[in-house]
């Protein structure tokens, strides 16, 4: 039997020991119910942004998320007292650079040395992104199969309406589908194929081709508004996110008249997407749902811009800006 080798000496040492769980993630921490102070070792000091060894817990709570902050502070409260383990998690800062800790020990007197309750800190972030970017890719495929399920039934209304047999309405609903299936696929092969810039005019025309003998629309999107393989994927979500949204609601459910412009000036890209009202009885979409936020997700966040949509008694009336480039 092979005996296990023994760390000694120099071997297994304090320092040793906290170097270990830093690199994992892990600080040490203690509090005072008495007095209301925290103890903080360089790992948690740099979580909270702290150059104090020993600070109030005030001015720690005062560094949380706000809609953390409750919640946090009645389970921290709780350990001075809960003899049972405990682990509660929340964010130090605001906005996406938010960093989550998640607080984990055993309260009460068997967690406790003198005054002092003792536990760690251990930071959750790059965990918590990751859950929370499943969650939005979950949510965003749940989304882009309604869109397809509203998209088909559009189309089919769209060329049911002048459809003269069964064989022409096949052959033209067919087609329909497959020029929206190149425009769909058009991001994903110039990004994988890096195949360049692609002017934009060209996408948004492939993305409502399928829809024009149903209404009126005009495309005039400058040749420099370009866009890099990288980008084009954001655009392409947009477009369709608008034509999904159009066809269910608006001037591409027929009828109606669509007119999308675009250009570069002063080093912006700018894009305006006005339509008439949608038919009489018609529902009207609300901006409040997860397609309003896979826009501010695209547009803000992913491609640093901004935009404003109104939707009154003459349609809805969209424009965005964002840097060109």
């Amino acid at each position: 039997m092979v005996e296990e080798p023994e760390l000694i000496g120099e071997e297994w040492t304090l320092a040793s020991f906290n170097g270990a769980i830093h690199r994992g993630g892990v600080g040490l921490w203690a509090w005072s119910p008495t007095r209301r102070l925290a103890q903080l070792d360089s790992l948690c000091r740099a979580f909270w942004g702290m150059t104090e060894a020993i600070v109030p817990i005030d001015e720690l709570f005062a560094r949380v998320n706000a809609e953390d902050r409750d919640g946090m502070i009645r389970d921290w409260m709780a350990s001075a007292d809960d003899p049972h383990a405990y682990s509660f998690d929340f964010r130090i800062g605001d906005g996406p650079e938010a960093r989550w800790i998640s607080a984990r020990g055993v309260g009460g007197e068997t967690g406790q040395v003198g005054e002092w309750v003792q536990a760690i800190f251990l930071d959750i972030t790059e965990r918590r992104r990751a859950e929370e970017a499943e969650r939005l890719l979950a949510a965003e495929l749940a989304h882009r199969v309604s869109n397809m399920f509203t998209v088909a039934r559009a189309l089919t209304a769209i060329v049911a309406r002048d459809a003269t047999s069964t064989p022409l309405f096949a052959e033209d609903l067919s087609r329909r589908f497959g020029i929206l299936h190149e425009a769909t696929t058009l991001a994903t092969r110039s990004h994988s194929l890096d195949q360049g810039s692609v002017r934009l005019q060209h996408l948004a025309e492939r993305i409502l081709m399928p829809y024009r003998d149903g209404a009126a629309i005009t495309v005039e999107i400058a040749d420099d508004a370009v866009v890099g393989p990288d980008r084009v994927n954001d655009y392409a979500m947009i477009f369709h996110e608008l034509a999904t949204n159009s066809a269910k609601y608006g001037a591409l459910s027929g009828g109606g008249s669509l007119h999308l412009k675009g250009g570069v000036e002063g080093g912006a890209l700018t894009l305006t997407w006005n339509e008439t009202a949608a038919p009489a009885g018609g529902p009207k979409a609300d901006g409040t749902g997860f397609g309003s936020r896979l826009l501010r997700q695209t547009i803000e966040r992913s491609l640093g811009g901004r935009f404003e949509r109104v939707i009154d008694a003459d349609g809805l009336h969209f424009d965005m800006t964002v840097p060109a480039g």
